[in-house]
């Protein structure tokens, strides 16, 4: 299945469990953080795991350029990496090898974090049909509940009035897949625009953050089998907690939620601007911290996340990089360096409107304590070491 790597077996939870183990602002791309004030968690480097932005899954060994939007990525029980995306056609070798499919729930699988192939479609055997007509999957997520790989999806079309959240759960992490439908749409839940679902645990409780443009980022906690809300959806309404973001929608407003707990700080982690405009968009991420899972976040200024053009930045567009950055995911190598995945537009590539895979390695500022990319931009057509695994280096 993976013709450039042998697969690995170290075990480690998927980046829920994980949370609970382990001034002014431009957009410019001379917004950077000089790499010799910033630290990773090793200095260690992977000898045999080189790579180069953007990253594309292989088709019969060769990389196939795919439209890879929201990723989502967990390391399951087998010790391999499993990547969720929003809605996009691929190449799905059971049906055709040349033809791309369209692929509600497209699942794909890496033993590195960086050869991935297609292994499955998480709506294989549902077409969802309680939300808005004609609405999409997407911005998925992913966490291990018990013996369960639950799957958490938003289902919206652009613009939509009540855009929702539904459920599917399953034993294996490429499915066969269980659906259970709508959690909640917005106007249940009284969240303006409830998508880009993440779920957690802190502290042996289950949660979901959410949110986009137009409302509040928000967290709500869920049953113990994560297909419901504890005590029910009108407890949750009432007792839900903002944690970032403001009642307008534009572009600046906040989106694309990640959580990540270290050493008993939280960091929220947040994508803004203009996302889907090709090489035109502004999209990037911030970052915000706080010592309570429900804030306050705050930037290296001291400012709250409820307002716009606020955080600190972990990557920004770059014409020399990547435009329209953002809506990440965090994963673990066997070092515990922290590596972030996430979608841009590839400027130097003559398809530059598809939304593609980077991958780069976070790093921890020394003078702010908050997490980046290195120079604050996208790492594009470069090789560079990539995450590092301990049966690699044998």
């Amino acid at each position: 299945m993976f013709p450039l790597k042998k697969p690995m077996f170290f075990l480690i939870g998927c980046l829920c469990t994980l949370l609970s183990s382990c001034g002014e602002n431009s957009n410019s791309e001379e917004s950077t953080t000089d790499i010799n004030e910033s630290e990773t968690a090793s200095s260690v480097v992977s000898k045999n795991n080189m790579y180069a932005n953007p990253i594309f899954p292989l088709v019969d060994g060769e990389p196939e350029q795919t439209y890879m939007a929201d990723p989502f990525a967990i390391r399951a029980d087998d010790g391999l990496y499993y990547l969720y995306t929003t809605q996009t056609e691929v190449i799905d070798p059971s049906v055709s090898s040349i033809a791309k499919i369209m692929k509600r729930g497209p699942i794909f699988v890496s033993p590195d974090l960086v050869n991935w192939v297609y292994a499955g479609d998480v709506f294989s055997n549902y077409e969802p049909s309680w939300g808005t007509k004609g609405a999409g999957v997407w911005a998925p997520t992913v966490c291990k509940v018990g013996h369960y790989y639950n799957y958490y999806y938003s289902l919206s079309t652009g613009g939509d009035k009540n855009p929702g959240i539904g459920v599917a759960r399953s034993l294996s992490p490429t499915g066969p897949f269980e659906h259970y439908g709508k959690l909640f749409n917005s106007n249940e839940i009284g969240v303006t625009n409830s998508i880009d679902p993440y779920v957690f645990y802190d502290n042996g409780n289950l949660y979901m953050a959410f949110g986009s443009y137009g409302g509040l980022i928000t967290i709500v906690e869920l049953t113990e089998d994560g297909l419901g809300l504890k005590n029910g959806l009108e407890y949750q309404k009432e007792n839900k907690v903002a944690i970032a973001g403001y009642e307008k929608y534009e572009m600046k407003n906040y989106e694309g939620t990640i959580i990540y707990k270290k050493d008993d700080k939280y960091y929220l982690f947040l994508s803004t601007g203009t996302c889907c405009s090709g090489a035109q968009s502004t999209y990037h991420v911030v970052v915000a911290v706080a010592d309570n899972l429900f804030g306050p976040y705050k930037d290296s200024k001291g400012k709250d996340m409820f307002g716009p053009e606020r955080g600190d930045y972990v990557v920004v567009p770059s014409m020399s990089g990547a435009m329209g950055v953002g809506h990440m995911t965090l994963v673990e190598d066997d070092l515990g360096d922290v590596w972030m995945l996430y979608h841009g537009y590839d400027t130097t590539s003559s398809t530059a409107n598809d939304r593609v895979l980077y991958l780069d390695k976070i790093i921890f500022d020394k003078e702010t304590g908050l997490p980046h990319v290195e120079g604050n931009k996208a790492s594009n057509g470069e090789e560079k070491p990539g995450p590092y695994f301990n049966d690699l280096e044998d």
